[in-house]
């Protein structure tokens, strides 16, 4: 269905509105843009305020299920495009006080190194809080409860999940403004692409899966279990596997029990209660533990050392000698946060967004055998007060509406929504017109936009499709195209994943890909950066990549070239 010729595709107020096509791999649910929009308003806000960006906020709105976001400077009308005059300019800058505490604080990040103070307040006080939330609310048995407690467990879930996503975008800055630094530095000395820049930073999120410590001690104690190996090798549904290996005497069914519990409740596939979570896909988590039991193929590992030390090299060597001392800090304190980047999901609000489903579900359960719903899972298609309804009353969107609200998100397609809303974006603010931290700043920042959102064009011949090189290497595997979580279960050891894009609930997956290649996303994507950290050749970007490689096909992929191409 072509939902671009919908007539509700109208810029949802003034200025410029672009489609993002990173964070979202189909629209969203109802129940989950209630949720969303606040946390990301408040928490993105008070991130660049603390900053002292010149960015007030980024409005961002669900259009047809479909996320756009429009950037609003501080003190610019918001239906203005572009930036004003020097004169105009200089103006607001001594007239407006907003503008001017901005500066003030701008001056102070890089001296300060104001990202290390958030590293540490995220490691030593958010995270564990946020783990012992999730916890307690993983104690809870939804099934367990009547309908008043049900309703009330997932009021907490909730309003945990609000929580999280807030958490998320509050880090923002310290997540991605070193990044962004390194990348903007680099790029004035060396007209280095993005992706070559970013190429030395492999190794600096050494567990992508969240989940390092509990999958290394299960790898331990089944190794050391021989029930729990037998089990593993067995050809019983992965559902009883995982339910036998829980059963297990300690440390085996204590290990397992942990680790299933903390990557179990996240999305597959997205960011939205509307996708399946780990657990309802029980393949995955047995053929992620099969994959770590035989271990890393160690041409891997011994790869990813030695491309991490010659990017770095042959990158340095191409910056001029006066700027090297500068490009060596600039590299460990982009090392130092790039974890952040994708931990904000793993350990905040994914979990959260799990843990939501799971109290949805057993409220869809219920439902079900009253008649008001067809299936458990179209309850994510209702708001919360029709929700609520549902359960108090009856009354609500009848089994039809919520199956058809389902069907519509299954089906449409980002590539089928305008990728702008609006008139046509204005220049930027030269950065030449502020004052140097401000510039500095603004260039960095600008540049991660550009290394996340920035979508190349299309330059598939025949059957290759060209992208960016996310991750070096060359590698010829069974391509697996994967468009729904539906899906996830037909991957083996060593295909290679073509996907639309992937988020951070696609990394229990991971060990299992010998490479990645993409439709949509930059050389900051979530593709890129998994990718580098599990050694695997990826090239993000291609724009047609689903399209061109069939599923089954036997494909080359280059990541350096960034290129992938049929080869049987």
């Amino acid at each position: 269905m072509n939902i671009a010729a919908a007539p509700t595709f109208a810029p949802p107020g003034p200025g410029t509105w672009s489609l993002d096509a990173t964070h979202f791999t189909r629209p969203v649910t109802r129940f989950h843009a209630e949720i969303y929009l606040e946390g990301f308003h408040r928490g993105f806000g008070e991130s660049l305020r603390r900053y002292g960006s010149l960015l007030e906020r980024l409005d961002w709105v669900f259009v047809n299920g479909f996320s756009y976001y429009c950037p609003r400077p501080v003190g610019a009308p918001p239906d203005v495009s572009g930036h004003p005059s020097r004169e105009a300019w200089e103006r607001m800058a001594a007239d407006d006080p907003r503008i001017r505490e901005r500066l003030a604080t701008s001056a102070t990040v890089f001296e300060h190194k104001l990202w290390r103070e958030d590293l540490r307040r995220w490691d030593s006080e958010v995270k564990p809080s946020l783990l012992a939330d999730h916890r307690a609310l993983l104690r809870v048995e939804p099934a367990a409860l009547d309908d008043v407690g049900l309703l009330a467990h997932l009021d907490r879930c909730r309003e945990h999940q609000r929580w999280a996503g807030y958490v998320h975008h509050l880090f923002n800055m310290p997540a991605l403004l070193p990044m962004g630094d390194l990348l903007s530095h680099c790029q004035e000395w060396t007209s280095r692409a993005p992706e070559q820049i970013l190429a030395p930073l492999a190794g600096s999120s050494p567990d992508p899966l969240a989940a390092g410590e509990e999958l290394a001690r299960l790898t331990v104690a089944v190794a050391a279990d021989r029930e729990a190996r037998d089990l593993l090798a067995s050809s019983a549904e992965p559902a009883q596997i995982l339910n036998a290996l829980r059963a297990l005497p300690a440390p085996t069914g204590a290990a397992a029990t942990a680790y299933i519990d903390q990557v179990g409740w996240r999305p597959v596939n997205g960011e939205d209660v509307g996708d399946p979570c780990v657990v309802e896909l029980p393949g995955l988590v047995v053929s992620a533990i099969r994959t770590t039991l035989a271990g890393p193929p160690p041409a891997n590992e011994e790869r990813a050392t030695e491309e991490q030390a010659a990017l770095a090299a042959e990158l340095r060597i191409a910056v001029p000698p006066s700027h090297r001392g500068r490009f060596d800090e600039l590299l460990s304190e982009a090392r130092l946060v790039s974890r952040l980047r994708d931990e904000r999901g793993s350990f905040a609000d994914l979990p959260a967004i799990g843990l939501t489903r799971r109290a949805v579900l057993a409220v869809g359960r219920r439902l079900v055998r009253t008649g008001r719903i067809a299936d458990p899972a179209h309850l994510v298609e209702a708001d919360y007060a029709e929700l609520r309804e549902l359960v108090r009353t009856g009354d609500g969107p009848d089994p039809g509406e919520l199956a058809e609200r389902a069907r519509y998100r299954e089906q449409a397609r980002y590539a089928d929504a305008p990728p702008i809303l609006g008139p046509p974006p204005g220049d930027p603010l030269p950065p030449q017109w502020l004052p140097p931290a401000a510039a500095r700043l603004e260039r960095a920042m600008g540049a991660v936009v550009l290394a996340m959102f920035g979508t190349p064009e299309a330059r598939t011949a025949g059957r290759t499709v060209h992208g960016l090189g996310a991750s070096p290497g060359v590698y010829e595997g069974t391509a697996r195209v994967i468009r729904s979580a539906a899906e996830f279960g037909r991957l083996q050891p060593g295909d290679v994943l073509v996907t639309n894009a992937t988020t951070t609930a696609f990394n229990i997956v991971l060990p299992l890909l010998g490479a990645i290649v993409t439709d949509r996303g930059g050389a900051l994507s979530h593709a890129a950066i998994v990718a580098r950290e599990f050694a695997i050749p990826g090239v993000v970007g291609c724009t047609d990549a689903t399209a061109v490689l069939p599923d089954g096909a036997r494909v080359r992929v280059d990541g350096r070239a960034g290129e992938a191409a049929v080869v049987s």
